[in-house]
């Protein structure tokens, strides 16, 4: 797995709870996969060859997916929300399932 701060212009390595930020993007290569945990406990697992953007605040956690595969996963959907963004569609997980 490789992160690319939203204040970087280069790709690193990525390692075990790594913290992550606004706008920070991570991507998988082909054959790998990763997992990225919220601070709300939601979680997003990536499939091989994964690209996808990440946004956080107190109100909400959103994943824009750029390429590749996700399945995401709330342990509290009565207390957690979560937005997945792709180039067509939104879906947003919480109480209820939403799609845009």
């Amino acid at each position: 797995m490789q992160i690319k701060r939203a204040i970087a212009d280069e790709w690193s390595a990525a390692r075990n709870e790594l913290p992550l930020y606004e706008n920070d993007k991570v991507r998988t290569e082909s054959g790998a996969s990763a997992q990225v945990v919220f601070a709300n406990g939601s979680a997003v697992h990536l499939g091989g060859d994964s690209l996808v953007g990440i946004a956080e605040s107190k109100l909400r956690t959103d994943v824009t997916v750029l390429r590749g595969r996700v399945d995401a996963t709330l342990e509290k959907p009565a207390t957690q929300s979560l937005s997945v963004t792709t180039p067509s569609a939104t879906v947003r997980a919480g109480r209820k399932i939403e799609f845009q």
